[in-house]
């Protein structure tokens, strides 16, 4: 009976022993074997301990044991990769960090930066009068708008800038600067397009002709 018990134990921990230590198919996996077979272990050695059974009670404390000792394997494991993650999400916080800041200072602290709309806001200004759609006018009106399109960029900078840092230094002037150019000059190309296109819609077309 001891003997079976027993054999029956260690074939528990050796399967335990196995998922742990390589992956094996999902199908099977069995989920909580570690705490089945450390429950099973604490019974039998309550009950050898009840009844005497000193071989019985060494072989459940063995088993317990070895249980245990894997559990705590896991479980450091486990705190080491989250140790691990959680360095890597405060490098991350730093750098975004440090990428708003230096934005935020040539944006709008110091700002070396600007927008320059008046070709936009003219085209609209000449076709305001016979706007068809006075939401569309106003929307349009906040589209070309300097500040409003300052903000775009900068949320458009920092996040590209974000993506290129990526827990590296911090950026420079003139990285900066080429990230802020490059994302003007995709304002500027949209616009063309998308004043042109409400105003031919809702403006007079005649009157942004002439």
């Amino acid at each position: 009976m001891r003997d079976s018990i027993k054999a029956t134990l260690q074939a528990w921990v050796s399967q335990l022993e196995a998922q742990k230590a390589t992956e094996i198919d999902y199908d099977d996996y069995e989920v909580y074997l570690d705490y089945k077979v450390l429950g099973v272990a604490t019974f039998l050695k309550q009950v050898a301990y009840q009844q005497d059974d000193l071989e019985l009670l060494a072989i459940a404390s063995k088993v317990e044991m070895q249980v245990e000792r894997i559990i705590k394997a896991e479980e450091l494991a486990e705190e080491d990769e989250e140790r691990e993650r959680q360095e890597m999400w405060e490098q991350v916080s730093e750098a975004d960090q440090q990428v708003r800041a230096i934005c935020i200072r040539h944006f709008y602290t110091e700002p070396v930066f600007s927008v320059d709309m008046s070709r936009y806001k003219s085209m609209v200004e000449a076709s305001s009068q016979n706007f068809s759609d006075p939401y569309k006018l106003s929307s349009l009106r906040r589209y070309v708008d300097e500040e409003q399109v300052l903000n775009k960029i900068f949320e458009k900078v920092k996040s590209r800038l974000r993506r290129a840092a990526s827990g590296g230094p911090v950026p420079t002037i003139d990285e900066v600067s080429q990230a802020f150019e490059i994302e003007l000059q995709e304002i500027y190309r949209l616009a063309d397009a998308h004043v042109e296109r409400v105003i031919a819609r809702y403006g007079d077309s005649e009157v942004y002709n002439s």
